[in-house]
């Protein structure tokens, strides 16, 4: 899953979450997506109180997705091998929002974390934060996280004169087991975007963080003759940056192909990010002959998460809708489509993980333009 977020409003299509805020937000004139309504004279007794609706949101929907992460893994004969959060973990890197993740979600969760960071936790807050503390806090907890895991990041440290200078990409590779080691992925995490890099200082740090292509580069070619599936993580991947990944997959692909056809195997990588939290679906694309998934994992301010499931002969991704219990008559899930991820393919396909009320809807419309269809076809006649 992607975007704790601690603090962001929830997605309009949240009507769980939005009715949680619906008295607040009507005391302090706020419309559905927490902006003021026109005509009001704003002064900071509202601001204060669109700060207090988001939190209210945001502290619903993290509660609300745990509770429901909670019951899916307790349910399970076997538990998951690890929780991937792709990036904003806070909305803007603030101590306390820090201090908040680490409280819900962090300190006591019953299976081990995959983390990311996103452009919310330093891309955002650079030059927009006193002494660029904001992005600085977020970059060096993530470096001692990476550092207390025992993972070997893409990150030196070193001192230069009185001050420290952090350089790097922050990338990584975990290999990731099932409790008895019979499945096993490897998970490459870029953090944010593949092309992102900054330079900024903070008070007596500099950090030089340079993009992960080069990284990845060298990593898929490490990986070339892997027969685990590659699951790459990242934040953002829109526009240029799906682009640039689905050059360099291709050119992987390709370098591979014949390898895994001698072989008789398929090649299984694909790309999982979050960022856009409305969005919750899937891309099969077609490359090479082969299905490569592009995944939006699902947001918590859109209350969605997804499963990833392998086994000797298949791999698929379901997609999950977390309920509060007490709105919901004591349900806490809703399970969504379940979709293949890997083998051979024609052409791209686009699949989206849709709940009961989405595909009621969408059936609705459907069979309404057919009747008008058809009724045209009457007319015409």
């Amino acid at each position: 899953m992607g975007d704790t977020q601690f603090h962001f409003p929830c997605e309009e299509d949240n009507v769980q979450c939005k009715l949680v805020s619906k008295r607040p937000r009507s005391r302090f004139f706020l419309n559905n997506r927490l902006e003021f309504i026109e005509g009001i004279e704003v002064n900071e007794t509202l601001r204060q109180g669109r700060d207090l609706c988001t939190k209210i949101e945001s502290r619903f929907a993290n509660r609300v997705q745990r509770q429901a992460l909670d019951a899916l893994i307790s349910s399970l004969d076997y538990k998951p091998a690890a929780l991937i959060i792709n990036g904003d973990l806070t909305d803007f890197g603030h101590l306390h929002q820090l201090h908040e993740f680490r409280q819900v979600w962090y300190n006591n969760f019953p299976i081990p974390f995959i983390l990311g960071l996103g452009n919310h936790d330093y891309q955002n807050n650079i030059d927009d934060c006193a002494l660029n503390f904001c992005a600085h806090t977020m970059l060096s907890w993530y470096a001692d996280y990476v550092k207390n895991m025992s993972i070997v990041a893409d990150i030196t440290r070193k001192s230069v004169n009185f001050d420290v200078e952090f350089s790097g990409s922050l990338a990584y590779t975990e290999r990731v087991c099932s409790k008895k080691g019979k499945s096993c992925v490897f998970v490459i995490q870029l953090n944010n975007a593949i092309d992102y890099n900054v330079q900024f200082s903070s008070l007596f740090v500099k950090w030089n963080l340079s993009s992960p292509m080069k990284y990845l580069h060298n990593e898929l070619n490490l990986l070339g003759s892997t027969s685990l599936p590659i699951l790459l993580n990242m934040h953002q991947c829109e526009s240029m940056h799906i682009h640039k990944i689905k050059m360099m997959l291709s050119r992987w692909m390709s370098s591979v192909k014949k390898s895994f056809e001698s072989n008789q195997r398929v090649p299984r990588i694909g790309a999982f990010y979050a960022h856009m939290h409305q969005r919750h679906e899937v891309t099969l694309e077609c490359i090479e002959g082969y299905k490569v998934p592009f995944v939006y994992i699902g947001s918590v301010p859109n209350n969605r998460f997804s499963k990833f499931d392998l086994t000797s002969t298949t791999a698929t991704i379901t997609g999950y809708k977390a309920r509060d219990s007490l709105m919901h008559n004591g349900e806490t899930l809703e399970k969504l489509e379940t979709i293949e991820l890997w083998g051979p393919c024609v052409r791209t396909e686009y699949l989206r993980f849709e709940d009961h009320v989405t595909r009621k809807r969408r059936n609705f419309i459907r069979k309404t333009r057919n009747q008008m269809d058809k009724t045209a076809d009457v007319s015409d006649l």
